[in-house]
């Protein structure tokens, strides 16, 4: 996860509001993740938040902002400095270090009740690492404590393939899978799935990814190219356009519980 975050690394910080046409920084997109939330804590009512791979602390200040009771202790766990440096909440408490070495003791005594959530942040783990994080995910939380996510995930193989070569090609190890490939793995690491929700799609445009991975119009180009001619234009997945190519990202939102 590393590579990956040192990749990107100069689009954090204030700059990360305005990537992908704000999608990461925009209260109306994150609403129906920040409904769920709400419901999580409804039911379970957790004494510790940890927002896992919490970046700027957004998620976690639009809670606030929704009334979540504020006895609540906030948690933000973040491996880039640059991401947490300039959030200024003094609820909300930040733990730099990455998400696969955090451990419940490390926010809050580990007998009160947590509730565990996170946002676009699996796919950092690459395709071998989805079934560890989970595991070790499961590993810090107790029986019947939730786990929230929004991660991108397609319906179907080809849709899924056609991203990951995408990302392949800019030369990352981020992996997206299916739907169903995603619920099978998360039951065999111990969860539970209570629902799955649709998240707002992310619109990837080329340009975009030109300054978040540090990527020359040149190997874009050629991107395009491979890529069309391998999977031609699939709507809602990836599109020619004026200024190179745009795909998309297909989010869904998972309620999980610790069994």
């Amino acid at each position: 996860m590393n590579s990956e975050i040192s990749k990107e690394i100069k689009q954090h910080g204030p700059n990360w509001d305005k990537l992908h046409n704000g999608y990461f920084s925009d209260p109306a997109i994150a609403a129906c993740l920040i409904k769920k939330i709400k419901s999580a804590i409804a039911i379970s009512k957790p004494e510790v938040l940890i927002d896992l791979g919490g970046g700027t602390g957004f998620i976690l200040s639009e809670l606030i902002k929704n009334n979540i009771p504020s006895a609540i202790r906030l948690v933000n766990i973040d491996l880039s400095g640059k991401q947490v440096e300039n959030l200024k909440d003094s609820r909300i408490k930040i733990a730099c270090g990455c998400i696969s070495d955090s451990k419940r003791s490390d926010a809050d005594n580990e007998s009160k009740q947590f509730l565990f959530i996170m946002r676009s942040a699996l796919h950092y783990f690459g395709e071998a690492g989805l079934m560890p994080i989970l595991q070790h995910l499961r590993s810090q939380t107790k029986t019947g404590e939730f786990f929230i996510h929004q991660t991108a995930c397609f319906k179907n193989e080809r849709d899924a393939e056609c991203l990951n070569d995408i990302y392949k090609l800019m030369g990352t190890g981020k992996w997206y899978p299916t739907v169903n490939h995603l619920s099978n793995v998360l039951e065999n690491t111990g969860w539970a799935i209570k629902s799955v929700s649709p998240a707002p799609k992310l619109q990837l445009a080329s340009d975009d990814l030109i300054k978040r991975y540090g990527l020359s119009k040149k190997i874009v180009s050629q991107i395009h190219s491979e890529i069309i001619k391998r999977y031609g234009q699939i709507e809602d997945v990836i599109s020619t356009t004026s200024n190179g190519f745009c795909a998309y990202l297909h989010y869904k939102i998972y309620t999980c519980a610790a069994v």
